[in-house]
Parts: C-alpha cells; sequence; structure tokens
C-alpha cells in the first residue's frame, strides 16, 4: 500500500503548510494593525515583506503538492479501475470473436475467377515503355517563355 500511504502524507503535508500558510496570514494582519497604529515603520514594513515572501514560497509549494496529490489520487483510481476493465474487455472479446480478416479476399477471388493473360502484361508494361521514351514534342515544352523578350 506504498502509494496511499504517500498519498497520505502528501494531504498530511499539505495540511501543514495551509496552516503555515494561515499563521502568516495572521502574523501579517497583526502586523497590519501595529502598523496602522502608529508603530516603527521600518522594521514593520520588513516583517512584512519576509512573511510575505515566505508566504509566497510556501504557496508555490503547496501548489505543487496539490498537484503530486492529484497525479497520485488518479493514478490509483486507475489501478483500482483496469482490473474491471480488462474482465470487460475480456467478455466482450468472448461474445464477440473476431475472425482474422483478409483485406484482400475480393481481389484474390477476382484474380481466381479472371487470371490476367500473358500477353496483357506484355502489353501494359510496353505501353508504360513508350510513354517513358516518348520523345519531347515541341508543344510538351512551355511556349510562352520563347514570345518573352
Amino acid at each position: 500500500m506504498g502509494k496511499k500511504d504517500d498519498l497520505e502524507r502528501m494531504h498530511e503535508h499539505a495540511e501543514s503548510l495551509e496552516k503555515s500558510i494561515a499563521g502568516l496570514d495572521h502574523d501579517i494582519e497583526r502586523v497590519t494593525h501595529d502598523l496602522a497604529a502608529g508603530g516603527d515603520a521600518g522594521q514593520l514594513i520588513s516583517f512584512l515583506h519576509d512573511r510575505h515572501n515566505l508566504q509566497l514560497g510556501l504557496t508555490l509549494e503547496l501548489g505543487k503538492v496539490e498537484a503530486r496529490i492529484e497525479d497520485l489520487e488518479n493514478l490509483i483510481r486507475e489501478e483500482q479501475e483496469q482490473p474491471q476493465e480488462q474482465l470487460l474487455t475480456d467478455q466482450l472479446q468472448q461474445e464477440s470473436p473476431v475472425a482474422p480478416e483478409d483485406h484482400l479476399d475480393w481481389f484474390k477471388q477476382s484474380l481466381a475467377e479472371n487470371p490476367p493473360q500473358l500477353d496483357e502484361l506484355e502489353r501494359a508494361e510496353q505501353s508504360m515503355l513508350q510513354e517513358m521514351e516518348h520523345e519531347p514534342a515541341p508543344e510538351d515544352h512551355l511556349d510562352w517563355l520563347s514570345g518573352r523578350r
């Protein structure tokens, strides 16, 4: 149960961070009232600055912990759902077995019924060779280029 223990520790850490942030909020509010009452402005502002920076750091850390908590919760949920999904998949496969399908069945059947004649293949090859060896005619060239000057 390592993941659940890690999750529990992360929740405790997040709760601890939230309490620390709330404590800093209280300190900042108290010092703000002291500043308004006429306390030493330089010292109180320095204290506020330090507390605010500490609060920002804790808030950032809390965000990271909450993201890890969410990731871990999703992982645990997926692991719990996986056996059920596998069972459903197995049941589906048993109910509707898939036959091996040959996508060329239609072509094989057509060839068996009407095999190509050797002379057809030779003619097709000859016509392809003739097209490849075709001498370019003047109309094959770009005539519009000759008219430009």
